[in-house]
């Protein structure tokens, strides 16, 4: 065989058997490879599989990216542009996002495959991209509700703007009418684009996810005079003013949440409301079995008992009494004899009671030390509780210490932190001595122990 026919030969033979490379992709948004990210992870993110993300971007090895690398994310073709993430704050809406960056809102739904646009949740991270239509993008604006009656004419005059814009702004194309109590925006304001009521500036929320027994802090600007109302769940929001244009709210979640969403509903008086969801997750407690006297678990004795503290701790003082952390009502806190939020099992019964305080170790000669300032909001003896103090540091936020052997103050005293309110006993339901320290917030008993690392709110 000559040696050209033996070439020509080797070639074919070549190119028949040469591995196949994936082809890349150029049409479709780019994502930056974050530290961290797997193939996989970003596949499962926008929708896609390892296999398309690796052909539409010519990766032979998946395991192989590397953090800055540009990766075209296939199946969103016609959409172009860097994606980015950003978490949803309250009073962002699936339309507001799309004013805010600039998007067709049937772009943004498919970017984060969103079927029902009630759907949003509160922390989420959402998908967009990064200046799709800057000419159209309102990062600000200034918000109004359409009233009974009014025009987009009337609208648009009292937003100062044509017509014309306010139509582009909002998408509304060739519509030439309007809807009442539809939120409309125009450029040029201050206030964030969301679509929250025009008088309620913003409300932040956190930290997020929610977690069971755990507090949320929300904190709420609007103009000076407003009177805002708000409900978590089952829990009526208590807001107070921290300055004459922000409020605070703290509230915490019942260690026996079901985890999932909760719902958030928060608005002025004056001026409707807003409502999302939060998810809240597991808190991830133990198990104990316990012996105790069963005079202690008739309802007859915890009743009266429940309902007399739930009014105790039902208050809210609009003035903060602590400052900083909490400090421990004991010297002993290396070790604890039992945890927050520990199921319990009382003398053989179902693990359906939990443990809603923090057990310190003591004898009667350890001193009761006041873990914040505040005023002593109630002391007594109760059957369950025995010798029992609360004492109230102001925003709805308590603390209790139950089973003492002695209490050395009374309702109304003011204290400071560090103060001996009381000794440790072992008088009530009790196994041993010990002190059981409470945390109330928003009428929910927490975890004492992270009041003692991070200052609230």
């Amino acid at each position: 065989m000559p040696r050209c026919q033996r070439l020509s030969l080797l070639a074919v033979c070549l190119l028949l058997f040469r591995p196949v490379q994936a082809t890349a992709q150029t049409a479709g948004p780019t994502y930056t490879v974050q530290e961290g990210d797997t193939l996989f992870g970003i596949a499962l993110t926008f929708g896609s599989t390892v296999s398309e993300l690796a052909a539409a971007n010519g990766i032979e090895d998946p395991s192989a990216i590397f953090p800055g690398q540009q990766l075209v994310i296939p199946g969103l073709e016609g959409i172009q542009g860097s994606l980015q993430f950003e978490p949803l704050t309250f009073g962002e809406t699936l339309a507001s996002e799309a004013l805010r960056h600039g998007l067709a809102l049937g772009e943004l739904a498919r970017l984060n495959r969103v079927l029902n646009p009630l759907s949003l949740i509160v922390g989420q991270p959402m998908v967009y991209v990064d200046q799709q239509s800057p000419s159209l993008a309102l990062p600000t604006s200034e918000r109004k509700a359409v009233e009974a009656g009014q025009s987009l004419l009337e609208v648009a005059v009292a937003l100062n703007i044509d017509v014309w814009s306010l139509q582009a702004h909002n998408r509304l194309e060739a519509r030439r009418w309007s809807v009442q109590g539809e939120l409309l925006h125009a450029p040029g304001g201050d206030q964030p684009t969301t679509g929250l009521p025009p008088g309620l500036i913003s409300l932040e929320v956190g930290p997020l996810p929610a977690v069971q027994g755990r507090v949320v802090d929300l904190k709420l600007i609007a103009p000076q005079g407003s009177i805002p109302t708000g409900q978590l769940g089952p829990w009526n929001l208590r807001f107070v003013e921290e300055t004459p244009t922000e409020w605070i709210a703290l509230q915490g979640i019942h260690a026996l949440q079901n985890p999932g969403v909760l719902d958030l509903q928060v608005g002025l008086a004056s001026d409707g409301t807003f409502s999302q969801s939060i998810e809240v997750e597991e808190g991830d407690y133990g198990r104990e079995a316990l012996q105790v006297p069963a005079e202690t678990l008739d309802p007859a004795n915890t009743g009266p008992e429940d309902e007399l503290i739930a009014g105790v701790v039902a208050e809210v003082t609009p003035e903060k009494l602590w400052q900083g952390v909490f400090s421990f009502p004991t010297s002993y806190f290396e070790a604890f004899p039992s945890v927050f939020g520990t199921r319990r099992s009382y003398n053989g019964s179902e693990f359906t009671y939990y443990h809603n305080g923090l057990d310190l170790y003591g004898s009667s000669t350890t001193p009761v030390l006041a873990p914040a300032a505040g005023r002593v909001a109630f002391t007594g003896f109760l059957t369950v509780r025995g010798n029992t103090t609360y004492i109230d540091h102001g925003w709805g936020v308590f603390s209790g210490f139950l089973h003492q052997s002695e209490i050395l103050v009374k309702a109304g005293d003011l204290v400071e932190q560090g103060q001996i309110v009381g000794y440790v006993g072992g008088t009530g339901r009790v196994t041993g001595p010990h002190l059981h320290w409470e945390v109330w917030v928003g009428g929910v008993p927490v975890d004492p122990l992270p009041w003692t690392r991070s200052a609230f709110p």
